[in-house]
């Protein structure tokens, strides 16, 4: 089978649709790959000769757009930016795409992320290919995941709600994009289109975090689990394991709690540095502070060491918590290496996987611009409790693996005609 991935987003959007990507390869199939620009190198690593498609999600994410229109306390603005960014590069990404897919014929199945799924449903709509999209989160209405407080009938309706919301966000960006490709336009939202048309929609997260959901969604949604790169093939991209320097400074005392927000804009990352130092000084604990796509040019005292990205497990397990946004990438990572977490939540998914480790009894969560010295000491007291980081190591042999989710989601692609 031929199979074209086209992934917009950032490292945690790309990286574990590459897993499946290469189990694919090595399954014999034929798999083209498309990524965001700035991610073409590390595609490149893993031996999968990518092409560029759509924005650059690094450029996204530092713009003004992000940065400051989306933070804007002015209601209104804050919607615009939200408008824009939900359909940001669509036009390039279709390009880009239907040069990777060919005409009619060309390709078996399109797969794409919840990112650009819209346009990788039509795109296969209009070449007759199959589509498949990898959902890192529950973005179906369901009874099983609460997004408010109250009765499970209330969240089916508050999903409904937000179903909605993003079909009036992107229903006229989605139209434009089908009006380019000859196709008629959408007179339903996509979730609706996807489960009439029987494309599968792969969760690729772990079931443990929310029981009765795949009962409830059925087959055309199967559940893989957390989906993450093999030994051999992070191995390739050179990231594994620690250095001497920091695997001694790891060594020279009490685990440290581990701090780090991915590709999550820091508005002020030397009141975040002090915000942990004096945190984690309160407790009598050291932190090792990640910078991730963030500059943290700061002086710190001797508790607290400041790296750039890290091998999350290689280095998670030999921490006590870690305070993290809150993707879902990050989440697993945290979750497999049996210890608590406080999530310093940003938006969209974030917040909800928060409350999922909080019912999980592993966690805690709070927005990252609240999360300050007071706060920040609060939530590591509660989550370094006997009982929660028990809980923690419990939950990790009850994890589906990392191999067995990337089979079970390559399966599903599979039998996506």
């Amino acid at each position: 089978m031929r199979f074209v991935f086209g992934l917009m987003g950032s490292r945690g959007d790309v990286q574990p649709a590459l897993a499946v990507a290469l189990e694919l390869r090595r399954r014999g199939h034929e798999v083209i790959v498309g990524v965001a620009p700035n991610l073409l190198p590390l595609a490149a690593r893993l031996g999968l000769d990518p092409h560029a498609v759509g924005p650059d999600s690094g450029a996204l994410l530092a713009s003004p757009l992000v940065r400051e229109e989306m933070r804007s306390a002015n209601p209104r603005t804050r919607l615009r930016a939200v408008r824009k960014v939900s359909a940001h590069g669509w036009d390039d990404f279709r390009a880009d795409l239907a040069a990777l897919a060919g005409d009619r014929g060309s390709a078996d199945v399109v797969v794409a992320g919840l990112l650009g799924q819209e346009v990788g449903s039509a795109l296969a709509e209009r070449i007759g290919a199959g589509f498949a999209a990898l959902h890192y989160f529950p973005v179906r209405s369901n009874r099983s995941v609460k997004v408010v407080p109250g009765p499970d009938a209330l969240q089916e309706k508050a999903w409904d709600v937000g179903m909605r919301m993003r079909w009036e966000l992107t229903r006229e960006a989605e139209n434009a994009q089908r009006a380019a490709l000859g196709l008629a336009p959408a007179r339903t939202r996509l979730q609706t289109r996807l489960r009439d048309r029987g494309a599968v929609e792969v969760q690729a997260y772990d079931p443990l975090l929310v029981p009765g959901l795949p009962r409830e969604w059925g087959i055309q949604s199967p559940f893989a689990g957390f989906l993450a790169l093999t030994e051999t093939d992070r191995l390739r991209l050179g990231e594994t394991g620690v250095t001497d320097a920091l695997g001694d400074w790891l060594g020279a005392g009490y685990p440290p709690v581990y701090v780090g927000f991915g590709s999550m804009p820091v508005a002020d990352p030397a009141r975040l540095v002090a915000d942990v130092a004096a945190a984690t000084a309160d407790l009598g604990l050291r932190a090792l502070v990640s910078s991730g796509w963030n500059s943290f040019d700061v002086d710190v005292p001797d508790h607290v060491r400041l790296v750039g990205a890290v091998d999350h497990a290689a280095v998670l397990p030999r921490c006590v918590a870690a305070v993290h946004h809150g993707g879902a990438g990050t989440t697993a990572a945290v979750l497999r290496a049996g210890i608590p977490s406080v999530v310093g939540w940003y938006s969209a998914d974030q917040p909800v996987w928060g409350r999922l480790l909080g019912d999980l009894g592993v966690g805690t969560s709070v927005r990252a611009s609240r999360l300050d010295r007071d706060r920040l000491r609060e939530a590591l007291s509660a989550v370094l409790k006997p009982r929660v980081r028990e809980r923690a190591a419990e939950v990790v042999p009850r994890l589906v693996t990392p191999e067995v989710a990337v089979a079970r989601a390559a399966d599903a692609l599979e039998r996506a005609r």
